[in-house]
């Protein structure tokens, strides 16, 4: 069963005729939609070349109007093109930025973690040379091999 042509809008007749191409009712349907009509403007002059000032009145409506359409039209063109434009570079600024963020925070982690392995270095140093009579020149490389290696309970000797 086909589809009442007339009462389908445009995008919706169009989107059809696509899908049935073969259909010439949905074609010229689609032709003769009262929507694609132009509107026919009434003579300006008369027979012997008088302005109809009722009609040059009603042509410069017409024109007032479709100006006005096709303006708003292209300010939305713009909006919309503006809007892309804008998320995109949302977007790029924010992939930097977080790379940047990410590689800052690696650094102070990095830096704290040294400083932790500094502090752990000298306390297993102390440690040692406090309990073991090691001398801190021979202390400070146990420990640094101790950590390194992963050796667990080496103090217990």
């Amino acid at each position: 069963m086909k589809p009442n042509f007339n009462e389908m809008t445009v995008p919706e007749l169009r989107k059809y005729v696509l899908t049935h191409r073969d259909d010439m009712e949905a074609i010229r349907a689609l032709f003769h939609h009262p929507s694609l009509k132009y509107q026919e403007m009434p003579p300006l002059v008369t027979g012997d070349g008088m302005p109809i000032a009722e009609n040059i009145r009603i042509a410069e409506e017409a024109i007032k109007k479709r100006v006005e359409i096709d303006r708003e039209k292209q300010q939305q063109r713009e909006k919309a093109q503006e809007d892309k434009l804008r998320l995109k570079l949302e977007r790029e600024i924010e992939q930097k930025l977080r790379a940047k963020i990410e590689l800052e925070v690696e650094q102070k982690l990095q830096e704290n973690l040294e400083k932790e392995i500094e502090a752990l270095i000298s306390a297993i140093a102390q440690f040692l040379t406090s309990t073991s009579g090691l001398s801190s020149r021979l202390a400070t490389p146990i420990a640094l091999l101790a950590i390194r290696a992963g050796i667990e309970d080496f103090g217990d000797f």
